[in-house]
């Protein structure tokens, strides 16, 4: 049996009234589990396997699909707008795409849940969302970073193969205010769009092209 600190990450049903959990765990990374019995209505589960809430859970068993023998919610969660929730979305569907492994996802783990903490009450949600696309790069390898001797007027763009290169478009993320960024310096509405524009294709490298269906829904 091993006890651990949890966030649900996904849910999908299996079989007649069970579960299928995927979850993020403070120790061992990334967990699927099965949570038997826990759509009945007198479940113990019932209530305690919300997403973006720490949970307490204790699981079982040596193959890949673990068994979930219990779970208590330690953690508290306002209720945040529309936009912050599917925020949290974005970055739940990001760890389950990326399939990173346990010693990545354990890593992780307390920039989720620094994340999920500023996210519940933030007026604004994109730089907490890059921030934590760039620690993701990081820990998949793909350390962003660019030569001193670029000016800092020069425009970037990423290319899989070389990573942050000079570009000819002036309209991408300048040199300057990706290093400010990194310096976690303030940044006015222009720049935090062209940290924007300069992210989604590494985020698309990551996920391999795959679709991101939360992404959308923080568009709308």
């Amino acid at each position: 049996m091993v006890t651990d600190d949890a966030f649900v990450l996904h849910k999908i049903k299996y079989k007649n009234s069970s579960e299928i959990i995927k979850l993020l765990s403070k120790n061992h990374g990334r967990i699927d589990a099965v949570a038997r019995g826990s759509r009945g209505a007198k479940s113990a589960f019932k209530g305690h396997l919300q997403p973006f809430i720490k949970t307490t859970i204790s699981y079982q068993g040596k193959q890949t699909l673990k068994t979930l023998t219990q779970a208590e919610q330690t953690g508290l969660f306002s209720p945040s707008n529309y936009l912050n929730q599917v925020a949290m979305l974005y970055c739940n569907e990001l760890l389950l795409l990326l399939n990173m492994d346990e010693e990545q996802s354990t890593a992780v783990y307390p920039e989720y849940q620094n994340l999920i903490t500023h996210l519940n009450g933030a007026k604004s949600v994109s730089l907490y969302l890059r921030y934590f696309e760039l620690t993701l790069c990081q820990l998949s390898g793909y350390a962003l970073s660019i030569d001193n001797h670029i000016p800092d007027d020069t425009a970037l763009v990423f290319q899989p193969d070389l990573g942050l290169v000079a570009s000819q478009t002036d309209k991408n993320c300048h040199a300057g205010t990706f290093r400010q960024f990194i310096q976690k310096q303030t940044l006015n509405s222009e720049q935090i769009n062209s940290i924007n524009r300069l992210f989604r294709p590494v985020v698309n490298h990551l996920v391999g092209g795959r679709v991101i269906r939360s992404r959308e829904l923080l568009q709308k």
